[in-house]
């Protein structure tokens, strides 16, 4: 329950008012010993509820700005590698993945999310983002930013069945895999991260969707497969802002 600020305002008035009571009635000489008694009991409980409502709106604010902290390590480095994607120039071209997949993970291949999205296996060839597919892009990602989830996660699951073999569908299916984590869909969260670090493998998301299943495996009590994921990132990504992140919640396991 959140605590409305203009009731400590009541009561610091109630307080200012009792005890400019108390002076000029002991300048009168009007105050029964009763009365003072009766005065330091009432002034002694406002206090005390006033102490008792600023804990609640100090623990309610540490809250906030936790939840804040949170929500801005879901999105860290997201902006700065979307805008290096997208400064690349516009080509028809393919390019074969230089990477075969290393993921630590050792599930069968995932579904794709879609029917209509064909089965692609790492490695696979992948195409340069034309103007097209950036916008489209764009549209998708642009749903994230404004909260608007469900809409986002059409969005992004239309752009990975028409664009399955593009380098921004990497992209497309971790966000995917955040959307459905937003949406509180665990299991379509792992397989979307999944994708990335297996038939995208080498790609700019890997580490941030190595470390993203590390943190559901460890919401699902699977705290080995959690272990070892975070650890993956922290050894094959040793100097990035991922590691540090995935260092820091593998030593919060329990």
């Amino acid at each position: 329950m959140m605590i409305d600020a203009s009731k400590l305002r009541s009561y610091a008035m109630v307080l200012s008012l009792t005890a400019s009571s108390a002076l000029v009635q002991g300048a009168n000489n009007s105050l029964t010993p009763a009365a003072a008694a009766d005065l330091l009991f009432q002034l002694e409980s406002l206090q005390v509820e006033v102490a008792q409502l600023r804990g609640k709106v100090e623990e309610q604010s540490h809250e906030l700005a936790k939840m804040k902290r949170n929500q801005l390590d879901r999105y860290i480095d997201l902006d700065k590698r979307l805008s290096l994607l997208l400064s690349r120039p516009a080509a028809s071209t393919t390019t074969t993945s230089p990477l075969v997949s290393q993921s630590p993970i050792s599930a069968p291949a995932v579904n794709v999310i879609s029917a209509a999205s064909p089965i692609v296996s790492a490695p696979i060839q992948v195409e340069k983002p034309s103007v097209e597919v950036q916008a489209a892009y764009r549209a998708a990602y642009e749903l994230v930013r404004s909260k608007d989830y469900d809409a986002a996660d059409k969005a992004f699951t239309a752009f990975v069945v028409k664009y399955p073999r593009n380098e921004l569908t990497g992209n497309a299916y971790y966000w995917l895999g955040e959307l459905k984590l937003v949406l509180n869909d665990k299991a379509q969260a792992l397989k979307n991260f999944e994708i990335v670090s297996t038939r995208f493998a080498g790609h700019t998301k890997e580490a941030d969707a190595l470390y993203k299943s590390g943190i559901v495996y460890d919401q699902l009590n699977q705290k080995s497969k959690a272990r070892a994921l975070l650890s993956s990132v922290i050894d094959r990504f040793p100097e990035t802002n991922t590691a540090k992140l995935a260092a820091g919640y593998l030593s919060n396991i329990k």
